[in-house]
């Protein structure tokens, strides 16, 4: 067994952070939402693929979220700020390479461009039927349709919240808990632009 091999993540795959794009933005759709900007993607995106950060452990949704195969107690969870930053940088790339693949469209509506799948985009993605696609894409419907009501300073606020594990009234916060770092806050938890308002 070779131990030099770095560990390869999912996430650092350009064509599988571009298929849970695709299945984000098929959940817009299927929500009649005319796209989302960047700022919401990126939200969306990675809320989507850590559910257990917005949905509470004893809730009907996440018996659901159990079921399609989520764990609240996955330690990742321990680590989400800072992965939300690393993630959301990644995103305006990632949603370029789906428009020159003709997947996605940006159209600009009160001053905001947003980005929506097109046809071709539901087509590709309707051929995703991996078990884990299932799962991100149950996690997705259950995410945006809790959050696309939210002001975009109010998504903020409460992404600030949920990303902060020592905030004791959060999902990730009795994980937090249970991992022995209830009282310890995270160092870069949210990035500046998310305390903005």
């Amino acid at each position: 067994m070779e131990t030099d091999r770095p560990v390869a993540m999912p996430e650092d795959e350009v064509q599988f952070r571009l298929a849970q794009l695709l299945l984000l933005l098929d959940a817009l759709a299927g929500q009649d939402l005319p796209g989302a900007t960047l700022e919401r993607m990126g939200y969306y995106d990675f809320l989507s693929a850590n559910p257990f950060l917005v949905v509470n452990a004893e809730s009907r949704d996440a018996s659901l979220l159990r079921l399609a195969g989520f764990d609240p107690r996955t330690l990742s969870y321990a680590s989400s700020g800072q992965r939300f930053t690393s993630r959301r940088e990644r995103i305006q790339h990632d949603l370029s390479l789906l428009v020159a693949y003709g997947c996605c469209h940006v159209t600009a509506e009160e001053g905001n461009l947003l980005y929506a799948i097109t046809s071709h985009g539901r087509h590709v993605s309707s051929q995703l039927t991996t078990a884990y696609a299932a799962s991100f894409s149950t996690a997705a419907n259950m995410i945006v349709g809790k959050l696309k009501r939210l002001s975009d300073a109010k998504l903020r606020r409460e992404s600030a919240t949920w990303l902060r594990l020592d905030g004791g009234h959060n999902p990730g916060a009795a994980l937090a808990h249970l991992l022995g770092a209830a009282n310890r806050p995270l160092s870069s938890v949210a990035p500046l632009w998310m305390e903005a308002e």
